[in-house]
């Protein structure tokens, strides 16, 4: 048996940081501002995922994977979480920033110009977040789940997937060079676990994952939380991440009893 398949997660991390590292690191090295190399680096994890499930499972695996992609019958409290849940928690963050007397401005004062979300979202979910939770939600999360358990598995999601972000803190013109890269690693294991949470509560759907995200990344684009939108004050991002950790602590204690979906083997 070759090793790969005795390590199938190990191999699926490396896999995606190699592809994703040999086009983001030159991109960041040689100080080029493109947006289609960012995008491309972004595909890391679903093509090593679809690679690994391809050769292990060949086209039942890959059919199990677009089955959850779609798996669409979920309660409509998931799809309201997934798409508003984060701009809740960030209108909270702004608040209470606004009342501490900051003084951030919405990016859209014009309201004429919040039509731009629904093709930005759009954009969003197919040209990033694709390239992403095929990987991180549809193949690593339920091997860990099933070996460590929820928790575990979401601290080591989290931690790899804010990892994999590195080169983008030197790519020029990203936003990621604003942020501390600790602040943005306790995002990253935040935001894992309640993923985790919703993959869980909706019986292994990739579709609320893929919603969850692409809202949370427009959100933030959106709404004045990130230090170039905030004329550099971190507070803003400081108190989502915070909010966001309190969640994680209110969700923790349910992740550890809800049994974990099952994969259906080939």
């Amino acid at each position: 048996m070759r090793i790969w398949r005795r390590h199938k997660v190990t191999t699926f991390f490396l896999l995606t940081f190699v592809i994703s590292w040999a086009i983001w690191w030159p991109t960041a090295v040689l100080e080029l501002d493109n947006d289609v190399m960012l995008i491309l680096g972004t595909f890391g994890p679903t093509a090593a995922a679809l690679g690994l499930t391809t050769a292990a499972e060949g086209k039942a695996g890959l059919r199990e994977i677009w089955r959850r992609l779609w798996l669409w019958r979920v309660g409509l409290g998931w799809y309201l979480f997934s798409l508003g849940g984060t701009a809740v928690i960030v209108f909270v963050a702004l608040w209470l920033y606004r009342l501490g007397g900051g003084g951030a401005n919405f990016v859209f004062n014009d309201l004429s110009q919040w039509y731009l979300i629904i093709p930005i979202f759009f954009y969003v979910l197919f040209f990033s977040v694709l390239g992403e939770e095929i990987g991180w939600r549809g193949y690593a999360l339920p091997r860990l789940q099933a070996r460590y358990g929820s928790l575990p598995a979401s601290l080591i999601i989290g931690f790899i997937w804010g990892a994999w972000h590195l080169p983008l803190f030197w790519l020029p013109g990203n936003f990621h060079q604003t942020i501390p890269l600790s602040l943005f690693l306790l995002q990253s294991v935040a935001l894992a676990i309640i993923y985790t949470w919703l993959y869980n509560q909706t019986n292994g759907s990739l579709l609320i994952a893929h919603l969850f995200h692409a809202a949370s990344n427009v959100t933030l684009g959106v709404l004045p939380v990130l230090p170039a939108d905030t004329g550099g004050d971190l507070i803003p991002l400081w108190i989502t991440v915070a909010l966001l950790s309190v969640l994680t602590i209110v969700v923790a204690i349910p992740l550890s009893r809800t049994p974990v979906p099952l994969i259906r083997q080939p």
